[in-house]
């Protein structure tokens, strides 16, 4: 966690926390930095990619778990998850509370379990049901494929020092670790959401229905997202090249290095994309009259005699 900014006191800001060069808030989770991190498929904690690693998720449940988990909060690393509940207030305490207005004085469950899950298959805007009317992404996980618990972080240590001692840093791209870079700084504001937005996050259902995503509606992201969707590589370079935002600056490289080849979540929505985005063709020369010959080259620049390119004739 060496490339994360600290607040004040010395604490690593986590990647999904509100912050400010002036403030971190660590009990305010930010919906627009859950949407990066499902975007491009990085850790909650750390704000890294996930490459082949399980995504480990915090659940509620006893006995075995459903096919399907989804939750509120976006996953970790598991070294990420062991950190946490070696740091946070909630998860160190078997006695800590929630200090939320909606859940204020909710006791920790007295054991912690947390499962690990080898892709997070979906990601979507779901209505919250302590407050109706406001959205929030939940993430959807399958394939469990490990888990730890505890009621004192103590019964984890060891696993920690392990996951510690695996530790390494994991390869990324130049346009990546350009993202990366600008969401973790302290005085982020958005700049990476829009990024995720143009990515193709701005064609998932009722996203801009998202709790703190008022600012971004009626803007230009839509627009953005179809040209990174259907636009030729020139089109998307020339667009990064000459974009003053940093973020929209990396979006296109990015993009484009990808190959196709994205996070499911992000795929998924690229694929909504296809069937909301028109790409319009080149304009067909229509009305009576004929300008030139039938045996001439058609004045519609297609290169065949125009009396087989447009025989009933072009507008003068």
């Amino acid at each position: 966690m060496r490339h994360l900014e600290v607040d004040r006191r010395g604490y690593p800001v986590i990647a999904t926390v509100e912050r400010s060069p002036e403030e971190v808030d660590f009990g305010a989770i930010s919906e627009r930095r859950k949407l990066a991190l499902a975007t491009f498929d990085w850790c909650a904690v750390c704000g890294m990619s996930f490459a082949d690693e399980l995504r480990w998720q915090m659940v509620f449940h006893d006995g075995p778990l459903p096919t399907a988990v989804i939750s509120g909060e976006a996953p970790v690393h598991e070294v990420c998850a062991l950190y946490a509940a070696q740091v946070c207030p909630y998860l160190f305490s078997p006695r800590s509370r929630l200090g939320d207005e909606m859940r204020k004085g909710t006791v920790r469950d007295p054991v912690v379990r947390f499962a690990g899950f080898e892709s997070t298959s979906a990601v979507a805007a779901h209505e919250s049901q302590l407050q109706p009317g406001i959205y929030t992404l939940h993430f959807e996980h399958l394939g469990q494929a490990d888990e730890f618990s505890y009621r004192v972080p103590d019964e984890i240590r060891g696993r920690f020092a392990d996951a510690l001692e695996r530790e390494k840093d994991l390869p990324v791209s130049d346009p990546e670790g350009e993202l990366i870079r600008l969401f973790n700084r302290l005085d982020e504001g958005g700049e990476v959401a829009g990024a995720a937005l143009a990515a193709g996050a701005a064609f998932a259902k009722d996203i801009f229905e998202v709790q703190g995503f008022g600012p971004y509606r009626g803007k230009s992201y839509p627009a953005v997202a179809a040209l990174m969707l259907k636009g030729t590589a020139q089109e998307i370079r020339e667009f990064s090249d000459g974009a003053s935002d940093e973020a929209y600056g990396a979006i296109g490289p990015w993009v484009l290095e990808r190959a196709g080849q994205f996070p499911t979540a992000l795929q998924r929505w690229r694929a909504r994309g296809q069937d909301m985005v028109r790409r319009p063709g080149p304009p067909v020369p229509q009305g009576p009259g004929r300008s030139v010959s039938k045996n001439a080259p058609c004045p519609c620049g297609s290169g065949r005699k125009a009396r087989r390119c447009h025989p009933s004739g072009i507008a003068d």
